[in-house]
């Protein structure tokens, strides 16, 4: 039992990080102080949403939903969660061999690694739904039954995300060794989660009301549903020692049974997967020659592809601007009364008139939204070496990762054109303008960022967040976008003032961003063979 305690607590201190905190220093503030901040803002977040939901749900006399929703929602937030980490925290883990070589059971390994699978997602569960449980606490003012059976609840709520999420993740553990079919999966799963927070956050005052409105329906359809919520709705409303019995042998008797199914594949798959690595580092492959401009774009879109939080970090962006196109499409007049009630000076009639010119604005800052190249020399990492050692110009590679950048966002952004072209019906003038800046503009922005990162290189990140969301490159990027949007907007507001023609004003901002082109390439064929020589690992 020692042993296990021991084992237990060595495990337990990597890759529990909840909030992706790495950085080079270690010290109190980023081991302790920074991810106790952050669970206390997102706990305070979600007892604002909790706050909120209760003061609807209490004037239809149906607080206990609050409980019923929170319980359905963290289930349905751990097991997208517990699919990330189950391949993580249970599969290929950096410690297998030397676990393994000890003289340990095979069936006390995987315990350890089941229960640190279980640790993390208690903590992740704790984050969402004690604000719930505090607020309710603070309404209702129940007795001392509640906080009991509340505190079983949340050791317990676990469970079920954990064995759903653990068959999923073994089905794409054992799929992805075979067909590299993880990142995508991750990256589709993150994409929805990202989707349906920004719908949530949109919608919410709206959702709230109509949650009160059919209180009662919804929790009959989740307490009915889903195990977990039923039964703990109906011990905080009559408890019953018997029910909290079975409620805590049910769900120790599936934490049992997810141990014993995974323990009867665990160790196979762990071998077959790493069998299919050593199988695939021994093929036989054909080598095809192509140019260098060719080879060095492939490259930077593999390594683009195989970078999870690279795709989230600059994709979501590329696809919301697809979701704002259509939603513009449908929502026009809506947005117009808004932006009219905001902008003044301004009658309906004349936006009306004006919306090529806006639309024209939305694809600007779209573009300077997103900043792919502000991270590509840092992913780099060790590897910068091999790219100097090649007979290639630093110019031609440093345009390679500019035009994988612009190929990648390309598709998106005339995808949003076409979808306002058919609704809006444009003149060929206009539509001609908006497709020069289409190309234009994010060409403009990914030629900064990759000056930014050649001026700010970040070669010792230990992960791709490190690099993608920490780095001094990625942050001057953001702020130089918003500044150059900034200046544009204020250009645009005072054209418009002025009663300048639109079409007018979109040639000119091009002929500026023309030569603000010209200039930064300029500027990178000077000086980017001696910045890209300096970069040091």
């Amino acid at each position: 039992m020692k042993k296990i305690f021991s084992l237990i607590k060595a495990v337990l201190t990597e890759d529990m990080n909840l909030f992706k905190i790495s950085t080079k220093k270690k010290n109190n503030f980023t081991k302790i102080v920074l991810p106790i901040f952050l669970a206390i803002v997102l706990m305070g977040t979600m007892y604002g949403y909790s706050e909120a939901i209760m003061e609807e749900l209490e004037k239809v006399n149906m607080e206990f939903v609050l409980l019923a929703l929170f319980v359905l929602f963290v289930s349905i937030l751990t097991i997208i969660e517990g699919i990330y980490k189950s391949g993580n925290l249970l599969f290929n883990c950096k410690d297998d061999n030397l676990l393994l070589s000890l003289p340990i059971k095979k069936t006390t390994v995987l315990f350890i690694r089941v229960f640190k699978f279980y640790v993390f997602e208690l903590l992740y569960n704790t984050l969402f739904i004690l604000p719930a449980m505090i607020v309710y606490g603070v309404h209702i003012k129940p007795s001392s039954i509640y906080y009991i059976v509340s505190f079983i609840g949340l050791l317990l709520f676990p469970i079920i995300p954990i064995l759903i999420s653990s068959i999923i993740g073994v089905f794409i553990t054992f799929v992805s060794s075979q067909f590299k079919g993880k990142k995508f999966i991750q990256t589709m799963l993150t994409f929805m989660l990202l989707l349906g927070i920004l719908y949530f956050s949109y919608n919410f005052e709206g959702l709230v009301i109509n949650i009160a409105q059919k209180a009662s329906s919804i929790n009959n359809i989740i307490t009915k549903i889903y195990y977990p919520a039923g039964i703990y709705i109906e011990l905080i409303k009559n408890f019953n020692i018997f029910k909290l019995i079975e409620f805590v042998f049910i769900n120790l008797g599936l934490f049992i049974a997810t141990v014993l199914l995974i323990g009867k594949i665990y160790f196979n798959i762990n071998s077959k997967t790493k069998a299919i690595n050593m199988k695939k580092s021994n093929r036989k492959y054909i080598i095809k020659t192509s140019k260098p401009i060719q080879s060095l774009i492939k490259k930077e879109f593999s390594r683009f592809i195989s970078s999870t939080v690279f795709v989230t970090n600059a994709g979501f962006g590329l696809v919301l601007y697809i979701v704002g196109c259509v939603f513009l499409t449908i929502k026009f007049d809506s947005i117009l009364e808004t932006f009219v009630n905001n902008v003044p000076n301004f009658s309906v009639e004349f936006i009306r008139d004006c919306t090529p010119l806006l639309f024209f604005a939305f694809v600007f800052m779209a573009s300077f939204m997103t900043s792919i190249t502000s991270s590509m020399i840092s992913l780099e990492g060790k590897s910068i070496n091999i790219l100097k050692s090649l007979p290639i110009k630093p110019h031609t590679i440093i345009k390679s990762k500019v035009l994988t950048a612009l190929l990648i966002m390309l598709p998106f952004i005339l995808i949003g054109d076409i979808v306002v072209f058919i609704k809006f019906k444009f003149n060929v003038i206009s539509m001609i303008f908006i497709l020069i800046a289409s190309v234009l503009f994010p060409l403009v922005s990914e030629t900064i960022g990759i000056i930014v990162n050649l001026k700010y290189p970040r070669m010792d990140a230990k992960n791709d967040t490190e690099v993608v969301k920490q780095s001094m490159s990625s942050a001057m990027s953001v702020f130089i976008g918003m500044g150059l949007i900034g200046i544009t907007m204020a250009i645009l507001y005072l054209a418009l003032q002025a009663e300048i023609s639109q079409n007018l004003i979109m040639f000119v901002l091009i002929i500026l961003y023309s030569i603000l082109y010209t200039a930064l390439e300029v500027f990178l064929h000077k000086t980017c063979e001696k910045s890209f020589n300096n970069i040091l690992v």
